[in-house]
Order: C-alpha cells, then structure tokens, then sequence
C-alpha cells in the first residue's frame, strides 16, 4: 500500500483459502503459527464474526509476556476476509490504548483470493498516525509478519 498509514505485503501461498481461514479462526491452530519464533502464542481466544473477540497472549524471551486489550472482529467473510482491530474490544467497545513505545491502535486486513492450488495473501495493517506506522515498522513489520506468514502456510498446508 503506498499511503503512509499502512504496512502492506502480498504472497502467493500454496495453501486453499480454506486451509488458511482455519488457521486465522481456529485458537489452537492460531497458536502454532501467530508469532514469529522463537515467540510462543500462549492464548488465543476468537470468535470470527462482526462484534466478536479477537484476544491472544505472547511471550517474547527476554521481554516477557504481552497481552494487551482484547480486540474486535470488524469483518469476517469466511475463506475470503477477515479484518480485527485493537482500537475495539468485542462488541465493539473501545478500548484504552496505552501510551509506550509498542502501544499504538491499529487494524489488521487479510483478504484471501483463491489461485490455481492455492491463494494471494494480503496482509495490510493500517494505523491512526504515520508516526505509528512507522514505529511498527521499525519493531520489525515486515520481518515479523513475513515470518509469522511462512509458518502460517506451513501448517495450512499439513491440513
């Protein structure tokens, strides 16, 4: 994406929409792949529809656990998008972001479109203020997400 609010990547997964839409929406697959190792997803609790908790725990050796504020789930259509955010908890209501360097609002887009034995990923993470935009980035977006997606096909594909 060109603006200077969002993070974007697109890949070109060798798993279904399918195999990936169970791996976003199911807690114990979620926790297999969510974060970038050697980071461990401890928690995970979603319910992928409008309104609907989107929640998980983390722990990063040598920094300890993360756990912010549950999220919501803003759109989910089943194999094909799935947008959360953190700036709602579910239901809706907002949430109060702290102010640390690593507490900023933000969304998460995951749009799925089906290919010949597979599907292009669209990972697009859109922020209130270039500055958090940029601070993401600099935490290592592109890295961590990247990896966080290898792993992801890697175990949609083993479905």
């Amino acid at each position: 994406m060109s603006d200077d609010l969002s993070l974007s990547f697109t890949r070109t997964l060798s798993a279904t929409p399918a195999q990936i839409w169970r791996c976003w929406t199911e807690p114990e697959l979620i926790k297999q792949w969510f974060a970038p190792a050697p980071v461990q997803t401890t928690e995970v609790e979603i319910d992928p529809v409008p309104g609907g908790i989107f929640r998980t725990v983390m722990v990063v050796p040598d920094h300890g656990t993360i756990a912010g504020d549950a999220g919501c789930i803003l759109i989910a259509s089943p194999e094909r998008h799935l947008v959360w955010t953190n700036a709602l908890g579910p239901n809706f209501h907002p949430n109060k972001i702290g102010d640390g360097p690593m507490d900023f609002a933000f969304t998460a887009d995951i749009q799925l479109v089906p290919g010949s034995g597979g599907c292009t990923y669209t990972a697009t993470v859109k922020h209130a203020s270039a500055q958090t935009a940029l601070a993401h980035k600099d935490m290592g977006f592109y890295d961590g997400w990247g990896a966080a997606t290898s792993q992801l096909e890697t175990l949609a594909r083993s479905l």
